[in-house]
């Protein structure tokens, strides 16, 4: 598709005020950009429009977020290769119907792609501005939640999750067999180079000047250890397919997939939590939600992950009071231990990201990423740890027999 075809945006200055009109059922007679979150964006990229003006008086938006494939030809690859553009799009033109009156997700305003264009590979999502005098953002460094902000963050998925309960397989983008949303870097752990792991740190140690299990102390750093013999084992890769396997039997609901702490939002009358970025989003079980939440939400100082159960709980209660009939087919215990094995998998997808961008990190423009990065691997190998994910890692081995 070429820009003379295409009716909508892909890059800011493609905004204009009959776009916005289409866009709110109102006359637009002007508006103004913020491009600044633009290149943060890692899949897709993002501009804020504001002090929207319309010719008559009314209550419509005066801004909005407009969200539109990537710019980077690499990415936007990636991104076909795992649906994510598909995905986001079916989110909202679907799925929010089931949802929206259970967790606060941001309005869409307007949906936008070729009617031919099934993977979405050029599309324009515009929708509800979570500004600052309605909402505040967590930061997971700067504005990290605390206990009672992932409690009620932990009761919406609760809700959130009981409504979609027992979602079908479809062939419908994120609707198919259960898989995590970046499998394939699992699933590549193993390659003609070596594994990732073994790749990783050279490479790790060249860009930081340190080692990386020098982040840690020496139980996290064992555990650690003890996962690569795993998967380097003679069974590994039988075991990676063994825990996607027994996971997909488990019942399925909806899971944002994504939900850390930078696309988590509380309303400043503090009663409500809201969720951005539905790309990640996957049909499969509930344990699925929050590997992501508390691999990068989270310091170890903060002492969150030690709670890791007892706010489990919370989200649990919720799911059940909504649903009694879950208690039978998905029992807390199981949830407990399917959330750690998850974490296993979430790690080996963690060591396989930073096998892919830890060169852009010599960048010298790249120097906040890096140390961001940095800060994310010393959180996940602690979480890993703490949550005692290598326990549950080692029980599902042996009662598959491949020990």
């Amino acid at each position: 598709m070429n820009t003379k075809t295409r009716d909508f945006p892909l890059y800011p200055k493609e905004v204009t005020n009959d776009f916005l009109s289409k866009c709110f059922g109102e006359s637009v007679i002007s508006f103004e950009l913020d491009t600044s979150m633009t290149a943060g964006g890692v899949l897709a990229d993002a501009f804020r429009v504001f002090n929207i003006k319309y010719d008559k008086v009314n209550e419509l938006p005066t801004s909005c977020f407009v969200k539109c494939t990537k710019e980077i030809p690499e990415v936007v690859e990636l991104c076909l290769a795992t649906q994510v553009y598909a995905k986001e799009v079916y989110f909202y033109s679907t799925l929010i119907k089931k949802v929206k009156d259970v967790i606060r997700v941001p309005e869409c305003y307007g949906i936008f792609k070729d009617e031919n264009d099934e993977e979405c590979k050029e599309f324009c999502l515009v929708l509800e501005d979570f500004d600052q005098e309605n909402w505040m953002p967590f930061d997971q460094f700067d504005n990290p939640m605390d206990y009672e902000d992932t409690s009620m963050l932990m009761r919406d998925l609760g809700l959130f999750h009981a409504a979609c309960w027992h979602e079908p397989v479809t062939d419908e983008p994120g609707l198919g067999p259960y898989k995590a949303h970046w499998q394939s870097l699992n699933d590549n752990f193993w390659d003609d180079e070596g594994t990732a792991w073994d790749q990783v740190l050279p490479k790790w140690e060249e860009v930081y000047g340190e080692e990386l299990l020098s982040l840690v102390n020496s139980d996290v750093k064992e555990t650690i250890l003890k996962i690569n013999e795993i998967y380097i084992s003679d069974n590994g890769k039988v075991i990676q397919e063994s825990l996607i396997e027994e996971l997909q039997k488990r019942p399925r609901t909806i899971t944002h997939g994504d939900a850390r702490g930078n696309n988590i939002f509380k309303s400043n009358d503090g009663n409500t939590i809201g969720i951005i970025d539905w790309q990640m989003w996957a049909a499969g079980p509930a344990s699925n939600e929050f590997s992501q939440l508390w691999f990068n939400s989270y310091s170890l100082e903060s002492g969150m992950i030690h709670k890791l159960e007892e706010l489990t709980k919370v989200y649990y209660t919720s799911l059940t009071d909504s649903n009694p009939d879950i208690k039978a087919s998905y029992p807390f215990d199981l949830l407990m231990e399917d959330t750690k094995l998850i974490f296993i998998n979430m790690w080996i997808q963690y060591v396989g990201f930073t096998l892919g961008s830890i060169e852009g990190y010599k960048d010298p423009e790249q120097e906040k990423s890096k140390a961001n990065w940095r800060e994310m691997m010393k959180r996940n190998m602690e979480t890993v740890h703490y949550s005692g994910s290598l326990e549950a890692f080692k029980k599902f081995i042996s009662s598959k027999g491949l020990g």
